[in-house]
This record gives C-alpha cells, sequence and structure tokens, in this order.
C-alpha cells in the first residue's frame, strides 16, 4: 500500500488555520479503473496524481479523487468507491481515498462532520457486530443529525458492494422500550424512521438499523437478524 504524504501551507480566512496535514491511501483494486458518478469537480492539466490530492485536500468536502494521468486530469468525490466493478477499464488511472488525523486508511473520513467510519460488509447479527467494533475501540455508527443521515446513505448508496443489506447502527431500546439511547447511553433526540416505523410490535425489536428496503431510513430490528454493520471511530 502506497501513501502520499503532503503538508499544505494556505491562508482561507484570519480564523483559519495556516497548516493543514493529510495524505492519500492508494487504492489497489481501482487501478486502471474510472468512475464517473458523485463527481465534485473536475480539474484538468493536472501533472501528478501528488497534485491531484493535494486538491482534495483543499477541497473539505472531497473523500477520495481519481487521477487520470492518460488526460491530466483530477477528478475529485465526496464519497469513498468499494468495488472496482462499477467501474470502467482506463490505462493508467490511479484511486485514492483520502485520510487525515486519527481517521486510519481504509475508513470512510468525512471532514465537514468529522466523522471517521468503516462499512462491514458481512451480515452477522446484531450482537457480533458491536462486539467487532467493540475490539477496535470503535461503536456502531452514531447518525445523530440530517447531515450525517445523508451523508451516511449517499455514502452505502454509492457502490453496488455496499448497498446490497441493511446495516446496523447505534441506538437501542433494550433497557427501556420505547426509550432510544446510545452506547454512551445519551438519548437519541434525531431520527430517521421509515415509513411505518418504529413498528414496536414487539419488545425484541431493540436496535436501530438503516434499511435497504427505505433508502436507508431506520427500523427497529430483533437482535438475531444478520445485517451489515458500520463501526465508527471518534476523532
Amino acid at each position: 500500500m502506497m501513501f502520499v504524504f503532503i503538508t499544505l501551507t494556505y491562508l482561507v480566512t484570519p480564523a483559519s488555520p495556516l497548516v493543514k496535514t493529510g495524505f492519500g491511501n492508494k487504492r489497489d483494486s481501482f487501478t486502471n479503473v474510472i468512475i464517473t458518478s458523485d463527481i465534485l469537480s473536475e480539474f484538468s492539466n493536472i501533472g501528478s496524481d501528488v497534485e491531484c490530492v493535494s486538491l482534495c485536500l483543499m477541497t473539505e468536502s472531497c473523500a477520495s479523487v481519481f487521477y487520470r494521468s492518460q488526460h491530466g486530469q483530477c477528478q475529485l468525490h465526496n464519497v469513498l468507491f468499494m468495488s472496482p466493478l462499477d467501474g470502467q477499464e482506463e490505462a493508467g488511472t490511479v484511486y485514492y481515498s483520502l485520510t487525515s488525523g486519527a481517521c486510519p486508511p481504509g475508513y470512510v473520513y468525512s471532514r465537514l462532520l468529522n466523522f471517521c467510519y468503516q462499512l462491514h460488509l458481512d451480515k452477522i447479527p446484531y450482537a457480533n457486530g458491536l462486539a467487532d467494533c467493540g475490539s477496535r475501540g470503535e461503536h456502531l455508527v452514531t447518525i445523530d443529525s440530517p447531515d450525517k443521515q445523508i451523508h451516511f446513505a449517499k455514502q452505502v448508496t454509492a457502490s453496488s458492494d455496499s448497498k446490497t443489506y441493511s446495516y446496523y447502527i447505534d441506538g437501542s431500546d433494550a433497557a427501556t422500550e420505547g426509550e432510544w439511547v446510545y452506547h454512551d447511553s445519551r438519548p437519541v433526540t434525531y431520527f430517521a424512521w421509515a415509513p411505518g416505523y418504529p413498528e414496536n410490535s414487539s419488545v425484541n425489536r431493540d436496535y436501530l438499523a438503516a434499511s435497504r428496503a427505505y433508502q436507508f431510513r431506520w427500523q427497529d430490528r430483533a437482535s438475531h437478524e444478520a445485517k451489515y454493520y458500520a463501526c465508527e471511530k471518534d476523532i
């Protein structure tokens, strides 16, 4: 795995930091592949992949880039693509995800939301997903605002592999029926329920899932159901 380390020094506003650092994580499985959906912006006459990554670092909503060496072109994206088969072949193309601060390579990183997480495309029961997140000192993804819900749904649907099933996310009313809390016992105050949910037809529907059937809005589900899951790393 190759990393492109870049330090950028620039003045944006008097209140802005003068120095921003970050690096691009080259995703080898996308070499000679191009995807042209979810484009934030495009730049021409770009001389190298390092220059392309630097443009991403200077664009706060950018999460990944394709550098098209044949065309000297740089594509900025606000999602992290996960399925190379979604693209088309193009010789000389390289793909980088943006990593910065404490968010590890391979995780989805939103600078706008200060949000670092990883999608896990294994269908497993709730307790198994929760335990896997906890084994790395993480927790299930906390979606506590409309912006995070929009971001998460956009990220999940950006790749064919990741939009196949529903995802367990942070939130449970297992302790007290109808009182939803996050992993740290904070009350859930933002909900993105799918139409007709929560069902509350059974006390066993105690866990939140972002539902594929409802554009990844939420359902209350039982813990034994096998789903994908998403782990968040606090940064």
